[in-house]
């Protein structure tokens, strides 16, 4: 009986124990960006794009230099690393170590390097993701677990698996005091078990982020924040961000539904040999289904960049005339002969890029061909020939030649929100012989009337020549163009019911160099490649762009996004276009007192508008976004001596200040900034004694 009470106690502890461990966890929501006020449940702020752009600018390179770089690649690495909020479990125990659950997170999120400690080193690392992490949304619990509101002391502090209120961060208990009546200050019960999250660092440097100390990971609390604020059932009402769009597919238009291609091959060879003004007229104007489709309205075109590549050539005019020879008999027609003037002269050729372009190519370059016929009229009569007439002989020729243009279809686009079609199985179309003339009959000896070589002769006698004579060359090949039954493919940007982006990603978009912060267009122009029709790839010509700009020139990045229309949950594709980074990591001169600011902060937008008829006294639920850019500067005073006035102000009186370096748990040796000096090299320079 004993045995089995033991046995029956020691359960019922095990079961409190796990009880009370599974709800010794919360965490707060900041008010957009100030992380020192606690939101209530629903008036929560985030991110609602789920790629974030950062840079570093000259002066940073320059005092850190590419291990400065380094440094910080690894705090966005550890940001990237953060497990996307639909992937977290809450099961305790976790099935194994490494599972992404909840409790095989931390509860501290740093750790302590004493060398670092010893010469004052502040990690670089640290203050950049503790910075960027202290921007999602998620408030210092550690500070703002307990609030003083309406005369009342109220808990703010939410669980992770629950969303329930709770007492507890990272396990450790906390209880309240009101200082002076200003707001209810939050402490750990149990001295020993200090509060600390990944949120709140910022907020607290120091001591938190004191030379020799270093971030290791996020909180258990911060991933259960983090699982709050951007899981996929998380539905509020938000504007799309800046520069982002919803890709959406609409009917086809009722009084115009079809979408017609052009000659895919005409319009290549066109434009080489043309400027942009002769081209966009020659491709505006073209029958291109012949003259009886007059409904043909072709899209003007968008030429993003032109190339023009020079050559030495010569301009050869060959023109054939009738004359007759001082020996020709009486009565003879005259003979066909060939003036050939040849000019030097500097040859164009241009090469475009479109920006609203599709092809679909049914033949390629390497492949296609073409059909080259010639005919040669000249004059061929017997002696006995009639007085004034010109018999005739043609010679008529037709080869096969290997082709230096592909064979297929394009379809422009309309220069406004249309980014691409969709296209249906009805369709039809029109396989038209289209004729190019190399050589055309205005270059023949004709009966105008003209003065031989000037396009006319004379006959026997001056007589008006009733025959062509003369040279005529053409090309000739197969267009099959297609009517689609099209849906068009819209670009547009509103207000909507969405969840959570379920992950960040920061990515990282570096300058044209290293020292500076340019995008210019021609370096992602040279990445470009024409989209495909059959698989439906498109350029997504930006709405209410000055100049038509597009992916061309921009980059962007493609994502999906849950919403609910009409009580319908659906899945949407959205666009997000670069134009700038939203983070620039820089360097800037200040006091001591000051290691790392913000010199541009990130932004904050309440959508309690968008959210309900009860807006009173309500301070969420809204977006955080990049002003343009975030711009967080870190000191780089360097090396400096602290001035204490009670002692005598010379260096061996004085305490080195600190300084700028990168450490973590596999580092042995520190590296210190400027010029990434090892920790030995610090020392031999701070402590040197002379001989």
């Amino acid at each position: 009986m004993l045995n089995f009470l033991i046995k029956n106690k020691l359960n019922l502890v095990i079961a409190v124990s796990v009880f009370c461990n599974t709800a010794a966890n919360a965490f707060t929501l900041a008010n957009g960006t100030n992380r020192l006020q606690a939101n209530n449940l629903g008036e929560e702020y985030r991110w609602n794009t789920p790629y974030v752009t950062y840079t570093y600018d000259e002066s940073f390179i320059n005092y850190f230099g590419s291990n400065g770089i380094v440094a910080i690649e690894k705090a966005m690495g550890m940001l990237n690393a953060l497990p996307a909020a639909s992937s977290i479990k809450t099961n305790y125990p976790p099935a194994a170590h490494d599972e992404i659950n909840l409790w095989n997170y931390p509860t501290r999120p740093d750790r302590f390097h004493a060398r670092a400690y010893n010469d004052r080193i502040l990690d670089i690392k640290s203050y950049a993701i503790s910075e960027l992490f202290g921007y999602m949304g998620l408030g210092s619990p550690e500070d703002t677990a307990y609030q003083l509101e309406f005369g009342s002391v109220v808990l703010r502090n939410w669980d992770p698996i629950s969303y329930g209120p709770s007492k507890y961060v990272n396990g450790s208990l906390l209880s309240w005091v009101v200082n002076g009546g200003t707001n209810a200050l939050p402490f750990p019960v149990d001295i020993t078990k200090p509060v600390a999250t990944l949120a709140g660092t910022s907020d607290n440097r120091f001591p938190r982020l004191n030379a020799g100390r270093f971030i290791e990971n996020a909180t258990r609390d911060d991933i259960g924040g983090l699982r709050y604020l951007y899981r996929k059932d998380n539905f509020n009402i938000e504007n799309l961000p800046p520069n982002t769009f919803q890709i959406i597919t609409n009917q086809p238009n009722i009084t115009n539904p079809a979408v017609y291609s052009i000659d895919l091959r005409w319009f290549s060879k066109e434009s080489v040999t043309n400027t942009t003004f002769a081209f966009r007229q020659f491709v505006s104007t073209n029958q291109w289904w012949g003259p009886l489709n007059t409904n043909i309205a072709v899209p003007p075109l968008v030429i993003l960049k032109t190339n023009v590549n020079w050559s030495m050539g010569w301009a050869t005019n060959v023109t054939p005339y009738l004359t007759n020879f001082p020996w020709t008999p009486v009565g003879q027609p005259p003979t066909l002969v060939y003036l050939t003037n040849k000019v030097r002269t500097f040859k164009p050729q241009f090469d475009y890029i479109f920006a609203n372009v599709i092809t679909n190519i049914h033949v390629p370059e390497d492949k296609s061909m073409v059909e080259y016929r010639s005919w040669e009229v000249v004059p061929k009569a017997p002696l006995w020939s009639v007085v004034g007439s010109i018999p005739t002989t043609t010679n008529y020729t037709v080869t096969i030649k290997n082709d230096p243009y592909p064979h297929g279809e394009i379809i422009i686009l309309p220069t406004t929100n249309v980014i691409g079609y969709h296209f249906t199985d009805m369709q039809f179309e029109k396989v038209n012989t289209l004729t190019n003339i190399i050589t055309d009959t205005n270059s023949l000896a004709n009966p105008s009337g003209n003065l031989p070589g000037q396009g006319g002769g004379l006959g026997a006698g001056g007589g008006v020549i009733t025959n062509f004579v003369g040279l005529m060359e053409d090309e000739v090949w197969q267009s099959t163009n297609h009517a689609y039954l099209a849906h068009p493919i819209v670009l547009q940007t509103n207000s909507l019911l969405v969840g959570g982006i379920d992950k960040i990603r920061y990515l990282r978009m570096q300058g044209d160099s290293l020292v500076t912060t340019n995008y210019s267009q021609e370096r992602f122009i040279n990445k470009y490649k024409y989209p495909n029709l059959t698989k439906q790839t498109f350029n997504y010509i930006i709405p209410n762009s000055v100049t038509a700009v597009t992916n061309v020139v921009l980059p962007s990045y493609t994502y999906n996004l849950d919403y609910v229309e009409n009580s319908v949950k659906k899945t949407g594709t959205f666009i997000k276009f670069f134009n700038g980074p939203d983070i620039t990591f820089t360097a800037f001169n200040a006091p001591p007192t000051i290691t790392a600011t913000n010199l541009t902060a990130a932004s904050m937008v309440n959508n309690n508008l968008l959210n309900g008829f009860q807006i009173a006294g309500l301070d969420g639920p809204g977006v955080i976004q990049s002003p343009g850019n975030i711009i967080f500067a870190f000191n780089k005073i360097g090396i400096h001596w602290d001035l204490d006035n009670g002692y005598f102000l010379n260096e061996e009186n004085q305490s080195p200040g600190w300084i700028w370096g990168h450490y973590d748990a596999k580092m042995k040796e520190p590296l210190i900034f400027p010029n990434s000096q090892t920790i030995l090299d610090l020392e031999k320079e701070i402590y040197k004694t002379t001989e």
